[in-house]
């Protein structure tokens, strides 16, 4: 596989003397390391832990050069094609073009460098031992078994049958990897998550201050992270159904009722997740289970960033507007109104969203940045406000707000689902549900959008959609994931959109294999044997 070498990329990190600001590395590279003469005391660990997650922050967070292409094949946004083409390619279901297969290939390369350094650390990190503390080592080893497990969740839930590495993997010359049942790609992410969960600590205040301000992950995230797996397992293509919703269910109660202890608890309003201004350990409990550092110093592109989803007459790339249908559906409150944007104001002229190239409601959450001056969301009907009159406000792909990954909110929502699928639901997933309806439409503590004596079916379909509400667009909680695991994506492609255009409609009808993107043509001239990795749907 291309760009995955011994050579471990750790090093982008110079030696002894390198510091992270803000998570990552202000230095070049002053040469490379390798696993025989490396790993041997904690100041080697922590370059390669730097390291780990500096690369993990890049496979995650960019904008396209990305698997995450496949999120216009749901129901919550489109592609429109505008500006990138490929969008909207895979979203009518075409094959893949050589746009898409440029894209997803460096999205491939990226996550399995990530995987690379992982395993590496996991390997190798016990050189170090008789230096440092067992518990120095497991919890530097628990970070890694972490990483790796998040990187072949992201990679198993967008390919299905991929290969699953666990050495330090070199160039193949002799064209022998081939893929692995998506089956054994989940059971090697229990194990490592079961690690890590077990050695993480709750917290990093008594650790090393570069891990707490770099988004090192904890024993919650670990735990929240697993109810997750869980939960997709149960689901297509896995089917493990009931036995795997019951896991779900326990793992995500376990984090419930261990909030407090975690330092869990939802914002009081869905705006102030998107508060550019906030900053990690801000509050004492917080919403935020697992986030990534930014920094411009490497100018890291993000598609969390104001750009991506701003129309282009607003100087945006437009990666992403929302399906007619889905903004109808979409219930109203707070939640509604600071998602979306329909009417748009530059240089005091008012356009509505149909005067637009897009003629789409665009998603507005993600515009706030803290390099403008256009958040002033508690003032937004008044006549100067920013967020109305600022609209055009430069602004970039990069940001230095923090990118949260997973929060809170997911976990309740997780509970609630897989509690009522395995033995209907409880008050406590009532309250799970009822709570993020209720700071959806007015904040916590109201009350007016709680649900209450529904049928089994009636409510596993209220957490579905409500997770679609609470997490539309390119948050990392997707829809597709849920559209997938449920073998909701032909519905989702027909009945639920509500589009005229001819470049919105489907070529063809959706098959479980389009469920999957093929893996990347690059990947298979080294590697025949990674070719149709989903041969089971043809």
């Amino acid at each position: 596989m291309k760009k995955i070498y011994l050579i471990l990329l750790l090093v982008l990190v110079s030696f002894a003397s390198c510091e992270l600001g803000g998570g990552f590395l202000d230095e070049d590279p002053k040469g490379y390391l390798f696993p025989e003469n490396f790993y041997n005391n904690e100041e080697e660990l922590k370059m390669a832990n730097n390291a780990l997650y500096s690369h993990w922050v890049d496979a995650l967070n960019r904008p396209y050069e990305s698997m995450e292409i496949k999120y216009a094949s749901a129901d919550d946004i489109l592609g429109t094609g505008n500006q990138r083409q490929c969008y909207n390619e895979i979203e009518i279901n075409l094959e893949n073009s050589v746009g898409i297969d440029a894209d997803i290939s460096k999205g491939w390369e990226r996550c399995y460098d990530v995987i690379n350094i992982a395993n590496s650390i996991v390997l190798n990190h016990r050189r170090a031992e008789g230096k440092v503390t067992e518990e120095t080592l497991n919890r530097y080893a628990a970070q890694a078994h972490f990483i790796r497990a998040y990187m072949y969740f992201w990679l198993v839930r967008f390919y299905n049958n991929i290969p699953l590495i666990e050495t330090a993997f070199q160039p193949d010359d002799n064209k022998t990897v081939r893929c692995s049942k998506a089956s054994e790609v989940y059971d090697l992410i229990v194990r490592d998550l079961k690690f890590a969960e077990e050695y993480l600590p709750i917290d990093w205040k008594d650790f090393d201050n570069t891990l707490r301000t770099g988004g090192a992950i904890t024993k919650g995230a670990a735990k929240s992270t697993l109810s997750k797996v869980y939960l997709q397992m149960a689901g297509f293509p896995i089917n493990g159904g009931n036995e795997y919703y019951a896991l779900a269910r326990d793992k995500a109660k376990e984090v419930i009722d261990n909030a407090g202890t975690y330092g869990y608890e939802l914002r009081n309003h869905f705006y102030q997740v998107w508060d550019p201004y906030w900053k990690p350990y801000s509050f004492a409990t917080d919403e935020v289970i697992i986030w990534t550092a930014q920094s411009l110093i490497n100018d890291e592109y993000s598609v969390r960033a104001p750009n991506p989803c701003r129309p282009i007459e607003f100087g945006g790339w437009e990666s992403m507007i929302a399906e007619k249908g889905f903004y109808e559906r979409f219930p109203e409150g707070e939640r509604k109104e600071y998602t979306f944007v329909t009417d748009f104001y530059k240089g005091g002229e008012h356009y509505n969203y149909m005067d637009l190239k897009c003629q789409h409601p665009a998603y507005r959450k993600m515009w706030a940045d803290n390099l403008t001056e256009g958040w002033e969301w508690e003032t937004r009907n008044e006549p100067n406000s920013k967020w109305r009159t600022n609209m055009e406000a430069s602004a970039n792909w990069y940001s230095t707000r923090s990118t949260i990954i997973m929060r809170y909110a997911d976990i309740l929502l997780t509970y609630a689902e897989a509690k009522a699928r395995t033995d209907g639901p409880d008050a406590l997933a009532y309250k799970c549900l009822n709570d993020v309806r209720n700071r959806a439409f007015e904040g916590v503590g109201a009350i007016g959008a709680s649900l209450n004596d529904l049928s089994t079916d009636d409510f596993i379909d209220a957490v579905v959609w409500e997770r679609a509400y609470e997490f539309a667009g390119f948050e990392h909680s997707s829809r597709w994931f849920d559209l997938q695991r449920l073998e909701l994506v032909e519905k989702a492609n027909t009945e639920w959109r509500n589009e005229t255009e001819d470049k919105y409609k489907l070529v063809r009808p959706y098959s479980k294999k389009d469920y999957f993107l093929p893996i990347p043509s690059n990947e298979l001239i080294l590697n025949p044997g990674l070719a149709d990795n989903n041969a089971e749907f043809n």
